[in-house]
């Protein structure tokens, strides 16, 4: 939906269903659009270029259905993260973590691997405040994945 006068932004999300799937989370005022200045940006971000200098745990989540983020970019940022990596894979595309019943898995994933990295550990490979990859309880879902 263009104003007279304005260049029509690109869609930012090009998948058929964006606009049914976003409204509901992002409200009714939403709008699939961004400045065409953002894919500039877009393009410079390799989150596999750093992955390796990473010093701290993140958490990787994937849809294996993918079609905006694909999956193996994920999959190798993990690897590249080493121990420090936790990744949990979905069946779903992009957007379909935002819908039931994967959303509220994911974000039982998210709030696992929180509460696993921000718990005070009582072991002594605790050094610095940091522990140390693979120091950390290995508990149910929380446990890496990836080989």
């Amino acid at each position: 939906m263009a104003v007279v006068g304005e260049p029509e932004s690109p869609a930012m999300m090009s998948l058929p269903d964006a606009l049914e799937i976003c409204t509901p989370f992002a409200g009714p005022t939403f709008r699939n659009e961004v400045p065409a200045r953002a894919a500039l940006k877009a393009g410079l971000n390799r989150p596999t270029t750093f992955a390796g200098r990473l010093a701290c745990p993140i958490l990787v989540q994937v849809g294996t259905n993918d079609r905006v983020a694909p999956a193996g970019a994920a999959r190798r940022t993990a690897r590249k993260a080493g121990p420090w990596a936790q990744l949990r894979e979905y069946p779903v595309d992009h957007l379909g973590v935002y819908a039931w019943p994967w959303q509220q898995r994911v974000l039982a994933d998210q709030a696992n691997f929180l509460l696993s990295v921000l718990t005070c550990p009582r072991s002594p490979r605790h050094h610095r405040g940091r522990t140390a990859p693979g120091s950390a309880p290995e508990a149910g879902p929380t446990a890496p994945l990836h080989p």
